[in-house]
C-alpha cells in the first residue's frame, strides 16, 4: 500500500500531458504484450501439434505394418508382450522412420516400465515417462506429451497403443487389450528456436510500435492540452488584476473548446461584476460623503452657536441631521441585506400577507421620502392575500418605490397599484413618469450593483443600492 501511495503521489506531481502519455503508453504496452503472448502461445501450440502429427502418422504406420502374431516366441501370460516382440516393433519402426538420432523409439508397458528401446544403438536421449502420465494418456488420448529427457532437454512424446495379438492355440484371436505402448520422442529444439525468433520479432515490433505511438501521440496530447496551459497563464494574469484577458477559443467542439468558452464567459461576468462593484463603491462613498458633510456642517454650526439661541433654527439643524442619519441607516441596512443574501443567511418566514395592506404601508412610508412628487396607491377590493415573508416583500416593494422616487422629477407622478388577475395571481405595479430605463439596460436592472448611468445616479440626492435588493 505504501508503494501504491507513493506511486499515486509521484503521478500527481507530473504534468497532465506526461500523466496522459504514461497512462496511454502503459495501456498500449499492456495490450501489445498480451497480444504478443497470445500469438506466441498459439504459434507454439501450432508448431508442436504439427510436429506431433508427423510422429503420430509414423507411429500409426508402424502399428499397421507390424504383426505380432507372426512372431515365434514362448508363450507369455495374458495381456503381456515379450521383449523379442517389442524389439521386432522397434526394428519395424526404424525401417519406416530411418536411423534418425533426433527420434527415440521404445516400447513401454502400461505401468511405465521400458520393455525395449534403441537409445544405446542410436545415441538418442533417454525419455522415461511416469506411470501417472501414461495412465492419464490412456484415459484422455491427448495428441502429445511434453517431458524432459535424461539431459534436461524438452521432448515431444507420442504414444501408440499396441493391441494384444499373441497366438493362443491353433487360432489367432485378435485382442482388444493394450499390452504395450510404442513411444516416439523427439526434441522440441526446432520449435523452441522458431518460437524464440518469433518472440524476438514481437518484442522489436512492440517497441517500434510504442516509439511510433510516442512520436505521433505526444504532439497530439501537447496540442490538445495547449488551451489548458493557456488557461493557466490567463488565470495567473487575471489573479494579478488583468480582468480583460481572454482565452483563444479553439475551433474544435470538444470539452476543451467548451471549457475555454465557459471560462471566457465566467471572466466576462467577473469583469462586469467587479466593474459594477467598483461603481457601487464609488456611488456609496459619494452618497455617504454628502450626508456626512451635511452632518459635519450642522454640528459645526451648533458648536459655534450659529443659531444665536434661536430654538427654531436649532430645531431645523437637528431635523436635517436626523434626516441625513436616516439616509445613512437605510444605505447601511441595504448593504447588510445584500451581504446576507450573498452568504445565504436570510431565512424566509412564510405567512399569509395582504398585499393591499402592505402596499398601503409602503405608500405611507414612501410619502415621507418624496421630494414633491405626486403619489397614489390603489388596491382592488377583492382578496389580495399571498403566502410569503412580509418583511422581505415590504423591503422589495419599498426598494422599487425608492428607486422610482430617485429618478422621478419633483413634478412627476408615482402610482402603486395592486390587483388580482385570476385565482392564483396578484400583480403589484409601480409606475412613474421618471427618466425611464434604456432598452439595452433592461436585462440588467436587477443585477447586483448595477447602475444604468453613473451621472444620473450621482445627480440624485437619495442613497441606495439600486434594484439589487429586488
Amino acid at each position: 500500500m505504501e508503494r501504491l501511495h507513493w506511486f499515486y503521489g509521484w503521478m500527481g506531481r507530473l504534468p497532465i500531458r506526461w500523466r496522459l502519455a504514461l497512462v496511454s503508453f502503459g495501456l498500449l504496452a499492456g495490450l501489445l504484450a498480451a497480444l504478443g503472448i497470445l500469438i506466441s502461445v498459439t504459434e507454439e501450440s501450432a508448431l508442436l501439434a504439427s510436429q506431433a502429427n508427423t510422429l503420430s502418422s509414423q507411429a500409426s504406420l508402424v502399428a499397421a505394418f507390424d504383426r505380432l502374431d507372426k512372431l515365434d516366441t514362448s508363450p507369455l501370460p495374458e495381456n503381456k508382450i515379450s521383449p523379442d516382440a517389442a524389439s521386432n516393433v522397434i526394428a519395424t519402426a526404424r525401417k519406416i522412420i530411418g536411423l534418425n538420432k533426433n527420434i527415440g523409439v521404445s516400447v513401454v508397458a502400461p505401468d511405465g516400465g521400458v520393455i525395449a528401446a534403441d537409445y544405446e544403438d542410436t545415441g538418442s536421449p533417454v525419455v522415461t515417462l511416469q506411470q501417472v502420465s501414461i495412465q492419464q494418456w490412456l484415459s484422455t488420448h491427448t495428441l502429445y506429451i511434453l517431458a524432459n529427457d535424461s539431459q534436461g532437454q524438452r521432448e515431444l512424446v507420442i504414444l501408440q497403443p499396441i493391441q494384444e495379438a499373441i497366438k493362443q492355440g491353433k487360432a489367432a484371436q485378435p485382442g482388444t487389450v493394450t499390452i504395450a505402448l510404442l513411444q516416439l520422442s523427439t526434441p522440441t529444439t526446432p520449435v523452441d528456436q522458431a518460437v524464440e525468433q518469433m518472440r524476438l520479432i514481437l518484442v522489436i515490433g512492440i517497441v517500434g510500435a510504442l516509439v511510433v505511438a510516442a512520436t505521433l501521440t505526444l504532439p497530439l496530447i501537447r496540442g490538445a492540452l495547449r488551451p489548458l496551459v493557456e488557461m493557466e497563464r490567463v488565470s495567473t494574469r487575471i489573479a494579478d488584476g488583468a480582468l480583460s484577458s481572454r482565452l483563444k477559443v479553439p475551433k474544435t467542439r470538444d470539452e476543451v473548446g467548451r471549457l475555454a468558452s465557459s471560462f471566457n464567459s465566467m471572466v466576462t461576468r467577473l469583469e462586469a461584476a467587479f466593474a459594477r462593484q467598483k461603481q457601487f463603491v464609488a456611488d456609496v462613498s459619494h452618497e455617504l460623503r454628502t450626508p456626512l458633510t451635511a452632518l459635519g456642517g450642522s454640528m459645526e454650526m451648533l458648536l459655534l452657536e450659529a443659531d444665536n439661541g434661536d430654538p427654531d433654527a436649532s430645531r431645523r439643524l437637528v431635523r436635517g441631521m436626523y434626516a441625513e442619519v436616516e439616509r445613512m441607516q437605510r444605505l447601511v441596512a441595504d448593504l447588510l441585506v445584500l451581504s446576507r443574501l450573498d452568504e445565504g443567511q436570510i431565512k424566509l418566514h412564510e405567512e399569509r400577507v395582504d398585499m393591499g395592506i402592505l402596499a398601503g404601508e409602503v405608500y405611507e412610508q414612501a410619502r415621507q421620502l418624496a421630494r414633491g412628487q405626486e403619489m397614489r396607491c390603489t388596491a382592488a377590493s377583492s382578496c389580495l392575500t399571498v403566502c410569503g415573508d412580509a418583511d422581505q416583500l415590504r423591503r422589495v416593494l419599498l426598494n422599487i418605490v425608492e428607486n422610482a422616487l430617485k429618478f422621478t422629477p419633483e413634478t412627476g407622478q408615482i402610482e402603486v397599484s395592486v390587483c388580482n388577475e385570476g385565482t392564483d395571481e396578484i400583480v403589484v405595479e409601480v409606475c412613474d413618469t421618471g427618466t425611464g430605463i434604456p432598452e439595452e439596460a433592461l436585462p440588467h436592472v436587477f443585477d447586483r450593483f448595477y447602475r444604468v448611468d453613473a451621472s444620473r445616479t450621482r445627480s440624485s440626492s437619495q442613497a441606495g443600492s439600486g434594484l439589487g435588493l429586488s
